[in-house]
């Protein structure tokens, strides 16, 4: 499903949110996404890397991970740009963030590295793709990529290859 989204920047009488949450609520928070909200994705996303107990950097890069839009995802909005989403989530989130939304057969790059990332990269982009598959999950419809990636992941961080 593919939603598309385009808004100005606020004007004077608009404050400008603060927080990563707040920002995202309000840019995302009325953008269609399957049967919900945008923003209810982003964040059932985040909250599932937060319980599983990631890196604070990749539940950022979970919260944001689809903002510039993805391959299977259109969404665009113009108060998105790599120097704001830095700003909220810092450089190494917002490097997941963009490689995620950025790469084609985004499925198979990542459980690959067809892109040579660092270790540390590629799981931590597994960890994103496997909560967002995770949050999609109707009908068990990504169990197989599920394990595929949940293997990836046990992989990297035994330091196998």
């Amino acid at each position: 499903m593919s939603a598309s989204a385009t808004e100005s920047t606020p004007g004077p009488d608009q404050p400008v949110p603060q927080d990563k949450f707040g920002f995202l609520q309000e840019i995302t928070g009325n953008v269609k996404h399957s049967n919900r909200t945008f923003y209810q994705h982003l964040f059932n996303v985040y909250t599932y890397l937060k319980e599983h107990g990631a890196p604070e950097e990749v539940c950022d890069a979970g919260l944001f991970h689809s903002i510039y839009g993805t391959e299977l995802y259109a969404y665009q909005n113009n108060r998105v740009t790599r120097d704001v989403v830095r700003g909220f989530i810092g450089d190494y989130a917002e490097e997941l963030v963009y490689i995620f939304c950025t790469a084609k057969n985004r499925f198979n790059l990542i459980v690959n590295n067809t892109l040579g990332l660092s270790d540390r990269q590629a799981r931590d982009l597994c960890l994103v793709e496997f909560a967002n598959k995770k949050d999609q999950n109707k009908n068990q419809k990504y169990r197989d990529q599920l394990v595929k990636l949940a293997e990836t992941v046990v992989r990297l961080e035994s330091g196998s290859q």
